[in-house]
């Protein structure tokens, strides 16, 4: 057994520690975000992934979007920014059809190792091939972090090392990093946000929570809906958030989002686009 409940006890270093307080391997012990980082060292968010150390490589701040701070709203009227967390998931691809079919565009928060789905930059699991596929059909790749776990409840390295660690995995896959993050579950403190700053990260928000994750997608289509009809696209804007990894969010939703942003004549668009950003600023 292992974890605080267990008096601290650690496992052995080929072992996780499960959220339930027990060593073993496999996903039902070394899934990520719930296996326990501190007692568990072979977990999937302890883990680094096979690349170059990103840690020392120079973050000017460019552009005028702010560096950490919450950025929650676009600053052009007339857009609507979908952002999907969580992924890359088994559902991607079936997403970059529904967009590109649609000719949309779209912004994925990635997450390196989460769900035991494997690591992005292994070729072994597909997930390299869907972030380029992103990136080169006109999409942008944001940071969700390494393995989703809730950045006020770990300590301050792991952290830094939950975002370095990400970086490591894009570089792999892309060639460069992001610039654009959102912590996990939209959790953060005045301490992450100056370390945001320091690595030269926005701090992506939303304004409109589609709560597609809850499963009910009578409500989901009504907040959707409700934030796009209630507001004129003359002087309005929304950042909206759903997850990849959601069935039914993929196959019907999106496309539902898509057919209600035209009919009220909004323009869907990255975050990046929607906050006035040159594409150039979005990577480094």
């Amino acid at each position: 057994q292992c974890g605080p409940d267990n008096g601290n006890a650690v496992c052995a270093t080929d072992l996780c520690c499960s959220e339930h307080g027990f060593c073993g391997t496999g996903a039902d012990f070394c899934i990520a975000p719930n296996c326990l980082l501190d007692f568990g060292p072979a977990c999937d968010g302890n883990r680094w992934p096979q690349g170059t150390d990103t840690s020392r490589v120079p973050r000017p701040r460019f552009g005028k979007v702010p560096y950490g701070a919450d950025v929650s709203k676009c600053k052009l009227p007339g857009k609507v920014a979908l952002t999907f967390d969580d992924g890359p998931n088994k559902y991607t691809n079936d997403l970059l059809d529904v967009l590109k079919k649609n000719n949309a565009k779209a912004t994925f928060f990635v997450v390196g190792a989460n769900g035991a789905k494997g690591e992005i930059e292994d070729p072994r699991t597909g997930y390299l091939a869907t972030i380029q596929r992103m990136y080169h059909e006109g999409h942008q790749v944001g940071s969700h972090s390494w393995s989703h776990q809730n950045f006020t409840a770990i300590n301050p390295q792991q952290r830094h090392d939950q975002i370095i660690k990400n970086e490591v995995a894009l570089v792999d896959i892309l060639g460069f990093f992001p610039t654009y993050l959102r912590p996990p579950y939209t959790t953060w403190n005045d301490e992450i946000i100056n370390e945001f700053y320091t690595l030269g990260y926005h701090n992506l928000n939303f304004d409109l929570n589609t709560r597609d994750w809850e499963g009910d997608y009578n409500v989901a289509q009504n907040e959707f809906s409700s934030a796009l009809s209630g507001h004129n696209p003359a002087s309005s804007s929304f950042i909206a958030v759903a997850h990849d990894i959601e069935d039914k969010t993929v196959h019907g939703y999106v496309q539902f989002m898509i057919d209600e942003a035209r009919k009220y004549k909004y323009e869907l668009v990255t975050v990046g686009e929607c906050l006035g950003d040159h594409p150039n600023n979005w990577y480094r």
